[in-house]
């Protein structure tokens, strides 16, 4: 506004003497005439001078603060300065570095959360991928270079990074405006794949569901185990009771079925007991109170309170090695001691010695329960620890057993920070090792040989 209040009064200057000139132009005589001239002429001399120095100077200001917008297109936000000029321009310098800050503001915000939304974005377990109209990739994260075994550079092609043709097929239909949800499977692993539309191209998600898929498989596979495991002892308890109940039996065949009823129910009481230590141990809710416990003496313990039906008469227990204590929870050492001691007793039919060994190094306590029975063919011994898997499941059932014996002690030594193992051979018996913490005995505290 002050800037065209200066030209408004140089044009009205000019105007005014123009005028006064002309009106004395009409008065006066030719000699007047070229006083005036010559006094217009000098005006008109000293206003052109004033109007240039004028009019550099305005485009000064207009050409400094040209610049600055020029700086702020090209990314240069830092303009911020004194405002050129006064009035007008001063105030038109102080708009453009309140635009500056203000644009400079805007961008540092933008600029963290696109940092933020990288990060999350290459954090995700998902492969995510977006594909250009072209069926070229334009970006991905890390996850999907995973999935795909291999760098993935902007413009490749979706279907030269996977064997499967579900993903170019799912990348076709998605250009078609069409949404594909469905299972692939990549190499060894279960894939949920999902490709939906994404402006003129499409945006992939790859989720692992082999592990959901494994963890589906063990549970379905639990429940028909027990199911099992529970289905043929209750239905001799049924049969049993049925026949009991009829009446008309003898003593001694009421008594003979009342037995097997009893072994019977006993185990599946010996089931359902495992099976609540299994899941108490695999909950995570149970952590052992160790306290400093000598495996031989409560391996001995355990070997006497053996039931004749699991220990032949003429089975012998040799404990071997040395006597220091191991830091065990003691509730711990009697299950784990009594499910590989019953275990050893039952498969020892032709040469009942068994050997408990304790060895000792300056950290750990290895114990090797060995027996002289058949021994375990090599392609058993890897999964002899899992849930209800049997070498022999004929004679294990036989015998009482639940199939769920060694997955407990797996769990148990675990807990305690320990290993478990198995080495055997066809003919050579079997040995069932496992490690405990060594213990040093407070002062004033002697090891527990028999434990509460």
């Amino acid at each position: 506004m002050r800037l065209a209040n200066r030209f408004f009064l140089v044009a009205a200057t000019v105007l005014v003497v123009a005028y006064v000139a002309t009106t004395f132009l009409l008065r006066l005589d030719v000699a007047d005439f070229v006083l005036e001239v010559g006094i217009l002429g000098g005006i008109l001399l000293l206003l052109w001078p004033a109007s240039w120095f004028v009019a550099r100077r305005v485009e000064a200001e207009v050409a400094q603060a040209r610049a600055a917008v020029d700086r702020i297109a090209a990314g240069d936000l830092d303009v911020a300065g004194q405002p050129p000029g006064s009035g007008s321009t001063a105030d038109l310098g102080r708009a453009i570095d309140l635009m500056a800050n203000r644009i400079r503001d805007r961008t540092d915000l933008a600029e963290r959360e696109a940092s933020d939304l990288r990060v999350l974005f290459d954090g995700l377990e998902e492969g995510l991928a977006f594909i250009d109209a072209d069926g070229l990739v334009s970006l991905c994260n890390p996850a999907f270079e995973r999935w795909a075994g291999r760098a993935v550079s902007p413009g490749l092609r979706i279907g030269t990074l996977f064997r499967t043709p579900h993903l170019a097929e799912a990348v076709s239909a998605a250009q078609r405006g069409e949404q594909t949800t469905a299972e692939v499977e990549l190499g060894d692993h279960t894939v949920l794949m999902s490709v939906r539309p994404h402006r003129s191209g499409a945006l992939i998600v790859l989720r692992d569901l082999t592990v959901m898929r494994r963890l589906e498989g063990v549970r379905r596979d639990f429940v028909a185990n027990v199911s099992h495991e529970l289905k043929t002892p209750l239905t001799s308890v049924v049969g049993f009771a049925e026949a009991l109940a009829e009446g008309g039996l003898g003593p001694e065949h009421a008594r003979d079925f009342a037995e097997r009823i009893l072994a019977n129910a006993t185990r599946m009481r010996h089931l359902v007991e495992d099976l609540l230590d299994l899941s108490l141990l695999e909950s995570g809710s149970w952590s052992p109170e160790p306290e400093p416990v000598s495996v031989g003496a409560v391996a001995s313990e355990v070997w006497e309170t053996l039931s004749p039906e699991v220990r032949p008469l003429r089975a012998e227990l040799r404990v071997l090695g040395s006597r220091e204590p191991a830091r065990v929870d003691p509730d711990a050492i009697l299950q784990i001691l009594r499910n590989l001691l019953d275990n050893a007793a039952r498969y020892s039919d032709d040469d009942p010695v068994i050997t408990v060994r304790v060895r000792s190094d300056d950290r750990f306590q290895r114990i090797d329960v060995t027996d002289r029975g058949p021994g375990i063919p090599s392609v058993h011994v890897e999964r002899v620890f899992e849930r209800f898997y049997r070498v022999d499941p004929a004679r294990s059932r036989a015998g009482g057993g639940t199939g769920l014996g060694l997955a407990i002690v797996k769990h148990f030594v675990e807990a305690h920070g320990g290993a478990v193992g198995i080495e055997s051979a066809l003919g050579r018996g079997t040995t069932v090792w496992f490690t405990l913490p060594l213990a040093t005995p407070f002062p004033g505290e002697e090891p527990a040989d028999v434990p509460a």
